[in-house]
């Protein structure tokens, strides 16, 4: 699907106060309402007729649909292309694709303890040429040169232990945890320089780098409390400080997703930036009420408000306004800024009229008091 398939460009009109809007969190600018951020990525591509298993193949097309769909559904103006393998291709994994769901690690590259010890962290000009950041690097490329104005260099990492995922299957890592847990704890910390060396490299190619941190896999449905702390936050946060102290910041976006009840409280004391959104998933099953997270990290960073994924996908356009609007009057006027979206990517099929009702909410419910 060639660039010239697309719209000659993006309304400047409303790329202009769209922009306004994304960035009043960070820059204090007044703008009338809060911004809509359902962490669009494959959805955009069902807006083309394209599915799944083309997005991901295709990243130059990824993010000329993305950002196509940016303003087809009047939601943040980024190019995002956040890819699916989160690494572990660069260390001998092999994917698998499928037409309805991102690439999957057909073949996992870590089998044994001692391929733990031998494992050597690959510096920022190897991962730079490597798999991972070529698909990435051309999606931000594209983004840089066709859309100028939404480009942000946004790196996909999640926690320490969930790129340990991607190297070690799921069932072997737990395994692992419980057996020999010094093992699972020498390769998170690993992983923390990983997600350094990756943050170099993003950030030696485009000036800056916003990195995604937090946790998908090391929740409360898989780990408890100790084990969450002890192989996803701390050597997460480590990961965080030496980013930030190596200038290959300054974003940084804790996306907690899952169940978080035992240990949101943790990440009230990770490191944040000026640049810092954080989001939390679910608490005892339910969406992380936005007054909460206001309350709790109103005053250290942005907070990124959460309507329920599974509801974005199968309820009506109702049930989904209802819910935005409950969690925008509790957090619009949050101290450093708010942000609607969903609790974890937009699923693929998630129907437009579910999305719309997200944005009519913020419209019709979500103007700043402050200002």
């Amino acid at each position: 699907m060639p660039r010239d398939d697309f719209l000659p460009n993006i309304d400047e009109e409303w790329l202009g106060k769209a922009a306004t809007l994304w960035t009043t969190p960070f820059a204090d600018t007044p703008s009338d309402r809060v911004i809509v951020d359902p962490i669009l990525l494959s959805n955009a591509a069902t807006l083309f007729r394209k599915d799944t298993k083309y997005f991901w193949q295709n990243p130059d097309d990824a993010v000329r649909m993305v950002c196509n769909a940016c303003e087809i559904y009047d939601i943040t103006p980024v190019g995002h292309y956040l890819w699916g393998d989160y690494w572990g291709e660069d260390y001998g994994a092999k994917l698998k694709y499928t037409e309805k769901s991102p690439p999957v690690i057909d073949e996992y590259p870590l089998k044994e303890p001692e391929d733990v010890d031998d494992l050597e962290i690959k510096g920022p000009e190897e991962l730079a040429e490597g798999p991972t950041l070529e698909r990435h690097f051309t999606a931000l490329d594209t983004c840089l040169d066709e859309y100028p104005d939404m480009f942000a260099p946004v790196t996909q990492f999640n926690g320490a232990f969930d790129v340990a995922s991607n190297m070690v299957q799921a069932e072997q890592l737990l395994m692992w945890l419980i057996r020999e847990p010094e093992i699972v704890e020498d390769l998170v910390y690993k992983m923390a320089d990983h997600m350094l060396q990756a943050n170099r490299a993003v950030a030696d190619r485009y000036g800056m780098n916003v990195m995604i941190a937090g946790s998908v896999v090391a929740n409360g449905d898989l780990l408890n409390r100790d084990q969450i702390e002890r192989f996803n936050y701390e050597p997460t946060c480590k990961a965080v400080k030496d980013t930030l102290k190596d200038g290959s910041g300054p974003g940084v976006y804790y996306h907690l997703c899952g169940e978080h009840k035992d240990d949101w409280d943790l990440w009230t004391d990770a490191p944040m930036s000026p640049f810092t959104v954080m989001q939390i998933g679910y608490e005892d099953g339910e969406i992380f009420s936005a007054d909460k997270l206001v309350e709790n990290f109103g005053d250290k960073c942005t907070t990124f408000g959460v309507v329920d994924t599974s509801l974005v996908q199968m309820g009506s356009p109702r049930e989904v306004y209802d819910q935005a609007v409950d969690q925008l009057e509790k957090g619009k006027d949050s101290p450093r800024g708010f942000i609607l979206g969903t609790a974890c990517e937009c699923p693929t099929y998630a129907p437009v009229g579910n999305i719309h009702a997200m944005v009519r909410a913020a419209k019709d419910h979500g103007q700043y008091e402050r200002f």
